[in-house]
């Protein structure tokens, strides 16, 4: 369920907690009140049971006789107020289910519909700490992006720091799962569990529903990164092994760390370097470097390399470097200027 939708429903406890508290007040002053009107002659039970029959509106017999004045008078007033704190707190019993239940269930087939409609999105399994990051990461770069995960705490915690996110709360080495988080569809899963077993059949199962979809999971060790290149992954990354290089980088070569970091957190620029493909038929192929004009497409794109169809890397490339349908270019922009670049590069076919 989405912040709104949970700070509904606090509203509607509330309201229900007040309703509660007033009724209980209504009965209490009730019984109190029949205790002295039929003392000495009637004790508490008859107070509880006058009251009872009162805030029922059960037409039963008087447990208490109410002959004076005062006594009718203060009968009157308990049915008044007693009937009307019961109505209350019958209604927001009832709107709290009815909205409990049904908006959620609203917000789900909403949610469901939008993931429906996804093309070339990318699916997160798990929600912990590695996968918030992903998630942060495909949203600050403007991706579409599903999260896949069965814990409820992380998924409250989800979509309270990313409200646009749509989750499924799920087992994700379920095709079913899979499935209505339209893996037939996605441009990439990115398996963030920290469990291999479960890494290792969400891995194959992706492979089997979209057999072109490109597969990045997590591994705790190199044997499980192995396996699941098997699997068919494309991808098996390391947290230990990263963060690793990562301390031994902060030791040796601070400077580029730092450069690193600034260009990572930057909420200004928000910089980054992005791997734009070149098809066939589009504006880019069979240009030299030099005529690319990578500034129309935005200020600040930087061509760092050029991998060409062979694989091979060719970094600061020369001006008369042509580039070919099937080659990728490596610029650094922002996510913006980068989404104008690989429009231009890899057109989409109507």
């Amino acid at each position: 369920m989405t912040p709104r939708g949970e700070n509904e429903l606090r509203v509607l406890q509330r309201r229900v907690a007040f309703a509660a508290l007033l009724l209980l007040t209504v009965f209490i002053v009730g019984v109190v009140g029949y205790r002295i009107i039929g003392a000495p002659n009637h004790g508490w039970l008859d107070a509880v049971y006058m009251t009872m029959m009162l805030l029922t509106t059960t037409p039963l017999r008087e447990a208490v006789p109410t002959f004076s004045k005062a006594s009718e008078i203060f009968t009157t007033l308990l049915l008044l107020f007693g009937a009307t704190a019961a109505v209350y707190t019958l209604s927001m019993i009832t709107a709290f289910i009815v909205e409990g239940d049904m908006t959620h269930g609203f917000r789900r087939r909403r949610m469901q519909k939008r993931i429906d409609a996804m093309r070339g999105h990318f699916i997160v399994c798990g929600a912990g700490q590695t996968g918030t990051s992903v998630i942060r990461e495909l949203v600050s770069t403007e991706r579409d992006c599903v999260t896949i995960e069965h814990n409820a705490q992380h998924i409250a915690n989800i979509t309270e720091a990313f409200p646009d996110v749509a989750y499924i709360q799920g087992d994700c080495s379920d095709d079913e799962t899979l499935t209505l988080a339209g893996v037939q569809h996605a441009a990439g899963i990115i398996v963030c569990t920290d469990d291999d077993k479960n890494v290792l059949v969400t891995t194959v199962l992706a492979r089997q529903l979209n057999p072109k979809i490109r597969v990045v999971a997590r591994a705790t060790t190199e044997r499980a990164a192995a396996r699941l290149r098997q699997a068919g992954a494309d991808g098996a990354v390391s947290p230990a092994q990263i963060g690793g290089m990562r301390l031994a980088s902060e030791m040796i070569r601070p400077s580029v760390v730092s450069f690193l970091d600034q260009m990572l957190r930057d909420t200004n620029r928000n910089l980054r370097i992005e791997d734009v493909p070149v098809t066939a038929g589009s504006a880019l192929a069979g240009k030299n470097v030099a005529s690319l004009k990578l500034h129309e497409y935005g200020t600040g794109l930087l061509l760092l390399a050029v991998r060409t169809v062979a694989g091979e890397h060719l970094f600061n490339p020369p001006a008369e470097t042509r580039v070919t349908p099937g080659c990728s270019l490596i610029a650094m922009g922002d996510p913006a200027s980068v989404q104008r670049l690989r429009a231009v590069a890899a057109p989409v076919k109507a």
